[in-house]
């Protein structure tokens, strides 16, 4: 078998959620039953699973496809009421999780800028570079947009006191500074912020809320596992022990400029942060970037596995065929297409478990275009076999009222006779 996922990041297998839940459920139930491959080609939902003549995509059908073969036993361990819980627990997930990854890892700017691009250019060739990072951030904006967060960018600012002279508490408090001179000076000096202006701030606003958004994630989460070591109760982990591994390692192992995630994360909800460690250890998922990136610049099967025996990663990684330049540049005009207004459709490979639109907005833009070309088309077409003639010096027709002029000698006699009785008599001298 072989699993294609995302490039690894921040000690991870992957930067996307499902492919890193996808390796934890490998690892768990076929550690040395499959090989992990790097993918970045958006024409494949990723993680991917291929499986002799089967193509399996998405988390939710790995998993499925892993319970009907010999990886996993065919028995069903869990109970009615676990199954409820499992379905519960990924249907919370696939809902709320992936809204605060987009927040935290997109969304803010500063987070984005150092942490989020940085990685992705680590793990994606040149060309990619320039298009996945890109569509991904629009993408995670346009699902978090009805939120109305726009404002998480600004650090706390704290005066430092440390270089200031010495002295300058005492600067202005003379006897014979004059009030004037005071008043003069505050003007140019910059206003102090007070704890009312602070939090009525739109920065803090959005910090509310995303504290808000969190609890109302980590709670439930928190309250299903309990004391207990994985959320179903069972002795070893699940699948959906896997995706919540997948979305919460996301979330707590980024070090990211804006890390209220984390932070929450570790500070109020200290099980949950324990359950992702000890899934991370116990799966053996730790993983160094650098290490499988010079694993990917291995050019045969025998380097390859030379350099798999003195690394120190437990992940079985392998080297496909690389992509040719037809390929890339096939990719590269496709990724160009789509930024064209009207024509193209950027974000629409990462917008994944949105709300369908219906089948008259799918279709209008090719409807509007292909009537547009009819028109044209048929106008052009026209007058190139003479079925619709553009006058040329031909007398020029006025249409408006007729007189009595127009209609020959009689009516020429008629105009002089005046049909409104007799003539008005003329102003005398």
């Amino acid at each position: 078998m072989q699993l294609f996922i995302l490039g690894p990041a921040f000690g991870l297998p992957s930067i996307n959620a499902e492919c890193n839940a996808a390796v934890a459920l490998l690892q768990l139930h076929g550690k040395n039953e499959y090989d992990l491959v790097l993918a970045h080609e958006q024409k494949e939902r990723l993680p991917y699973l291929i499986d002799g003549e089967l193509r399996i995509h998405g988390f939710s059908n790995i998993a499925r496809h892993l319970s009907e073969t010999a990886l996993e036993p065919r028995h069903d361990p869990l109970t009615a009421t676990q199954r409820a819980d499992s379905i519960a627990v990924t249907s919370f997930l696939g809902s709320n999780a992936q809204i605060l990854l987009d927040i935290s890892l997109y969304v803010g700017f500063e987070n984005y800028r150092l942490t989020t691009r940085p990685a992705f250019t680590k793990i994606l060739p040149w060309h990619a570079n320039y298009i996945i990072p890109p569509q991904r951030r629009a993408a995670a904006r346009s699902r978090t947009e009805h939120l109305g967060i726009s404002s998480i960018d600004v650090d706390n600012v704290h005066e430092d006191m440390s270089n200031r002279p010495p002295g300058y508490e005492a600067v202005g408090k003379e006897e014979g500074f004059e009030k004037e001179a005071q008043a003069r000076a505050s003007l140019l000096l910059p206003k102090k912020n007070t704890l009312k202006s602070l939090l009525q701030t739109p920065e803090r606003a959005s910090i509310f809320k995303l504290q808000a958004l969190a609890d109302n994630f980590f709670g439930p989460l928190a309250d299903v596992l309990g004391e207990k070591h994985y959320l179903l109760g069972t002795e070893e982990a699940t699948s959906v022990d896997c995706l919540m591994y997948g979305f919460l390692a996301l979330m707590l192992f980024p070090k990211v400029p804006q890390d209220w995630l984390a932070s929450t994360m570790r500070q109020r909800y200290g099980k949950l942060a324990a359950f992702v460690e000890r899934v991370h250890a116990t799966l053996k998922l730790r993983t160094d970037v650098e290490e499988v990136v010079k694993l990917m610049q291995c050019k045969t099967r025998a380097e390859l596995w030379a350099q798999r025996e003195t690394s120190k990663s437990s992940l079985p990684w392998t080297i496909e065929p690389g992509t040719s330049i037809v390929e890339t540049f096939r990719n590269i005009g496709k990724a160009l297409i789509e930024q064209i207004p009207f024509i193209g459709s950027p974000n629409s490979l990462q917008l994944l478990n949105v709300r369908q639109a219906s089948a008259f907005s799918r279709h209008m833009r090719a409807v509007v275009l292909s009537a547009t070309a009819s028109i044209a088309l048929s106008g052009y077409i026209a007058f190139h076999t003479g079925l619709l003639v553009w006058p040329r010096g031909e007398e020029v027709h006025i249409f408006g009222r007729k007189r009595f002029s127009d209609l020959g000698h009689l009516g020429a006699a008629l105009a002089g006779v005046n049909l409104l009785g007799p003539p008005r008599p003329g102003r005398g001298p």
